[in-house]
């Protein structure tokens, strides 16, 4: 890659943003479609982040895309707001529209079709247990409530936040079941009897399960584990303890994958090399 004055620039606001295979990503993708653009990964704590995100429009960035922990503070830090961020009430893309920051969230059209492309699902039998209430969680909810799934089961340590996401779903789906567990509750049968299991915290980043907020010892090879944590397959412990009982595993790099491409064509307006992209992150 070339850099030069007239190079344009992309990043990646997180705390931490060193594990991010985004720039790797979208800077294969660039180089393959012979883009003079270039994508950074940008550390930024959150007592700063109204700073940085003021840069990318001092600095004339294309845009961004923010992760972990800022996907919900970022959003009111936004110019405007696309209907995928207002739904879900967190941004995971920003594009500089002019010197106008517009908010979007392509992370539940990411999962959805990631999920897609690995398996074949009835929406309407579906009933999902999801673990995690944040901005990446809301998203995937929110997805899944649009495909009409009968019922969501949110599994959070902060039983707040959960009700907050609850309430969000039940104000646009008012068909849809929503139900709230803490960690400590009682919901092994929810898990024997919802056959699709979503991860969306840092579960999949620890080294063992004794943390699992989850009884393993429930699943079945009639169900889906995803966790939407990229880390390894073989070494993300709870995709390594479903797949032990015969369950379907689906990691983290198919949603990065589709949601990047989602982000690349609002930058550019450019259909993206999917090939290129995925091959840049698949190990």
């Amino acid at each position: 890659m070339k850099i030069s004055g007239k190079t344009k620039l992309l990043g990646i606001l997180g705390d931490p943003v060193s594990h991010s295979l985004s720039p790797l990503m979208h800077n294969h993708a660039f180089e393959a479609l012979g883009l003079d653009i270039c994508y950074v990964p940008l550390h930024v704590k959150a007592d700063h982040l109204a700073e940085a995100i003021d840069g990318l429009r001092a600095m004339q960035f294309l845009g961004a895309n923010v992760t972990i922990p800022h996907k919900v503070m970022a959003m009111a830090l936004m110019d405007r707001l696309a209907d995928s961020a207002i739904k879900v009430g967190a941004i995971n893309t920003i594009v500089n529209d002019a010197g106008l920051l517009v908010g979007h969230n392509t992370d539940g059209a990411g999962f959805i079709r990631s999920l897609e492309e690995t398996i074949s699902i009835d929406y309407a039998a579906a009933s999902v247990v999801l673990l995690g209430a944040g901005g990446a969680a809301r998203s995937v909810a929110f997805a899944l409530a649009e495909k009409k799934v009968s019922q969501i089961v949110i599994i959070n340590r902060t039983q707040e936040r959960a009700q907050e996401l609850k309430s969000l779903l039940e104000r646009d789906f008012s068909s849809l079941s929503v139900v709230v567990k803490g960690i400590d509750d009682e919901y092994g049968d929810l898990i024997s009897t919802n056959k699709l299991v979503i991860n969306a915290t840092s579960l999949g980043l620890t080294a063992d399960l004794k943390s699992v907020p989850l009884w393993v010892d429930r699943l079945t090879k009639d169900h889906v584990v995803c966790d939407i944590v990229y880390r390894v397959q073989e070494k993300n412990p709870l995709l390594v303890a479903a797949r032990d009982k015969g369950a379907t595993a689906l990691g983290g790099l198919g949603m990065l994958l589709h949601q990047g491409a989602i982000a690349f064509h609002l930058w550019t307006g450019i259909e993206p090399p999917i090939d290129v992209m995925r091959n840049s992150i698949e190990p």
